[in-house]
């Protein structure tokens, strides 16, 4: 019976994502004139490790491409090859190249064969041109072995005993491309390949644990035993020890034909299985995952069987507990929609605990004593896994961080610019509905930091400044919010052209606004003061999006900003979008929720500060500020207890750059409420965003704020 190879795409997609991820990055930390050799096997396993699971899965337009990377990190990770500014520009090349492909094996699309056909012929040519310097190396270790003996490496003769099932090798060629990986390092002798396991043995320099992480995608550490025979002494160095690929071939025939049969018995023994004498069969073919289940025919004294149990969602390296620490696994991977079903399912039972803590309000506490404890232990609760569950969905900002190193690298290289990017608060967690919705706005931020604020290096050297600029990126959890601020030591914002610009296109403004209004002003759609319009900004396209996209979930951004030494944007955001900090106001005998991070005060007006105009309603004055009023209850049509301002309270709030007043019967209370979907249960409603349900079983309207200042607007 064949397996179907198709039930563990979804995990190579995953892991090879972050294979790409890890590479990319430890690229762009590497210091070319001394590269840490830590980071450079960190970058020679993750490509190793996506050809070994393209190879296995049939993708063989990535095993192609990742072939040739992973020769030329292997001639740079042992010192042959001199890595170059120009070989990490094509490992990034190669990166992208891989993303594409892996991206069309997801959708079940066809990739353009150009850019592997183009970044494989770059690798090539690379890897020629460093030839020359292999050969060089080799004959300069020839030397030092006749100088230094002592220098020379020593290589170490193992013997390798590991699984061969059809859940693991389900092809003749995967097995083929790990004995062919294993070439690569070493000499193969003594191969014994029966229907069950495979036993040879290896002399190699490489360490036990390189031979591990080489077997790591095929086997979990149990599945293979390697036992240490000695060493042999070191060849001659001008002798080139890398077969190469091409005993490939020679390997796959021998695999035809296995040299000799290991005993089920022997089988048993070799990897410390504990089997049942009353089993007999040759193999279980629909084991899942990577794992495996092997139950052989042994003739010794019976034992216990003690099965292994895998997950098939888990990657071999990570599924296998150390059973004989006791420790087990430390994270599983969880689909979202299982998560956000669990978070609904305990907003819904905070709100059942609120109508209970109502009910019991009016309760004797003397004759119900017993009760009244149980519902405040309830309470406490609920709270706790309120916290613990809305934790599984935060996950580290570094997320989004991750992407802008690139992002920095390339843009700087396009204009000429030397800038470093710092990051500040990686680890920082935050809803990952809010990194999704986060990251076009961040972009755009770090992109306007490098386009407009980072000098040119002369520029900079002519102001006194290091000719390299630096963009920070921080975030911090300041109460119930997280902060993210992009910093830059540029040129900062410039107030006479800002205001030049605004008078240009018809902005009012009064003569001694402040700084901060002035900033706020490039929020203005098609505001750009760019004197140049590039591929990279200047059309006055984005910042507007920018606000817009963060108040939209409930976020503000504010800017500060002093010549020649850089600007600060600051982003505010809510913890989650789940939950949400707000303020209960009464209308009649209507309840609504205003979100807090949109109001500014509240206050009870004098008569003389409420002014009407004719044919277009009332404003507040406050502190030399005309603010538009609106009254709740003529948009929502609900019976109100004042229709006097001054009877009533006005709430101030502010979105998008503008300040309203809402005229509402009275403040409640400040309240952490579960949003619900209003669309998803009735339908849009102009002005309102969400729902709640408060503790007495009431419906609760959450107001839409920046809905409510278009409507005073117009």
């Amino acid at each position: 019976m064949s397996i179907d190879m198709s039930q563990f795409y979804q995990v190579f997609f995953e892991e090879s994502a972050e294979h790409l991820a890890s590479m990319e990055s430890q690229l762009l930390e590497l210091n070319l004139s001394a590269p840490d050799p830590d980071q450079l096997n960190a970058i020679f396993r993750a490509a190793h490790s996506i050809k070994g699971g393209s190879g296995t899965f049939g993708f063989n337009d990535m095993t192609e491409v990742t072939h040739i990377l992973e020769t030329l990190l292997d001639g740079i990770r042992k010192n042959e090859i001199a890595i170059t500014a120009d070989m990490v520009d094509a490992f990034l090349q190669a990166g992208d190249v891989l993303k594409g492909l892996l991206e069309a094996h997801q959708n079940g699309t066809i990739a353009d064969p150009a850019p592997s056909l183009e970044i494989r012929a770059r690798l090539e040519q690379l890897t020629a041109k460093g030839g020359q310097l292999k050969t060089e190396v080799k004959g300069q270790k020839a030397e030092l072995k006749d100088v230094e003996p002592e220098m020379a490496s020593v290589q170490h003769i193992y013997q390798l005993k590991f699984v061969k099932s059809a859940a693991i090798f389900p092809d003749k060629e995967s097995l083929n491309n790990l004995l062919a990986d294993l070439s690569n390092i070493g000499k193969l002798e003594n191969q014994k390949i029966s229907a069950k396991s495979v036993q040879l043995s290896l002399t190699s320099y490489a360490s036990e644990a390189d031979l591990r992480d080489i077997f790591s995608f095929f086997l979990a550490p149990e599945q293979l035993v390697v036992t240490k025979l000695g060493e042999a002494q070191a060849p001659d160095a001008t002798a080139d020890s890398d077969p190469g690929y091409g005993f490939f071939e020679e390997l796959a025939a021998e695999a035809e034909t296995p040299i000799e049969t290991v005993s089920d018995e022997e089988n048993a023994q070799g990897f410390g299985f504990f089997v049942a004498p009353e089993v007999l069969k040759s193999e279980i073919e629909n084991a899942q995952g990577y794992g495996f289940f092997v139950e052989v025919e042994v003739k010794p004294e019976p034992v216990v069987v003690v099965p292994v149990e895998v997950e098939p969602h888990r990657r071999a390296t990570d599924r296998v507990a150390n059973a004989a620490a006791g420790t087990g696994e430390t994270s599983i991977r969880v689909s979202v929609e299982k998560v956000d079903q669990m978070i609904n399912l305990v907003g819904e039972l905070v709100i059942t605990q609120s109508m209970l803590a109502e009910i019991a309000s009016h309760l004797d506490p003397v004759l119900n004593e017993n009760l009244i404890s149980g519902l405040t232990q309830l309470e406490l609760n609920t709270r706790e896994l309120q916290e613990a569950v809305m934790s599984v969905r935060m996950m580290p900002i570094n997320f989004v961080f991750s992407r802008y190193p690139r992002l920095v690298r390339d843009l700087a290289a396009k204009l000429d610019k030397r800038v470093q990017l710092k990051m500040i608060g990686e680890g920082t967690e935050l809803d990952k509905g809010l990194i999704e919705k986060i990251s076009d706005p961040i972009t755009h931020l770090v992109r306007n930091s490098l386009d407009h604020g980072i000098e040119l290096p002369q520029e900079r050297i002519d102001k006194g400044k290091d000719p390299q600029g630096t963009i920070t990126l921080r975030a911090a959890h300041q109460g119930g919010n997280i902060v993210i601020q992009v910093i830059d030591d540029g040129a900062g914002l410039n107030r006479e052209r800002i205001l030049a610009k605004a008078r240009q296109k018809g902005i009012s403004y009064h003569e001694n606004i402040s700084d901060t209004d002035v900033w706020q002003m490039i929020f203005a759609p098609g505001f750009s003061t760019a004197e140049v319009v590039t591929d990279v900004s200047g059309r006055g396209v984005g910042m507007d999006v920018v606000k817009k996209n963060i108040e939209g979930i409930g976020g503000r951004v504010e800017i500060t900003s002093r010549p020649q030494e850089g600007s600060i944007i600051t982003i505010r955001l809510p913890l989650t979008l789940a939950i949400l900090d707000g303020l209960s106001i009464a209308v009649g005998n209507q309840l609504y929720i205003v979100p807090l991070s949109f109001i500014i005060e509240s206050l009870q007006p004098r008569p003389e500060d409420v002014k009407e105009i004719s044919g277009q309603g009332q404003v507040l004055h406050v502190r030399g500020e005309y603010l538009p009023v609106i009254a709740l209850h003529k948009i929502f049509n609900v019976e109100p207890k004042f229709t006097n301002p001054s009877e009533g309270i006005l709430v101030l709030l502010e979105a998008e750059g503008k300040k309203v007043a809402l005229f509402v019967d009275d403040l409640v209370s400040q309240h952490q409420v579960v949003i619900k979907s209003l669309e998803t249960n009735y339908r849009k409603v102009v002005g309102v965003s969400g729902a709640t349900i408060m503790g007495d079983g009431r419906v609760a309207l959450i107001m839409d704020v920046g809905a409510l200042v278009k409507f005073a607007q117009r």
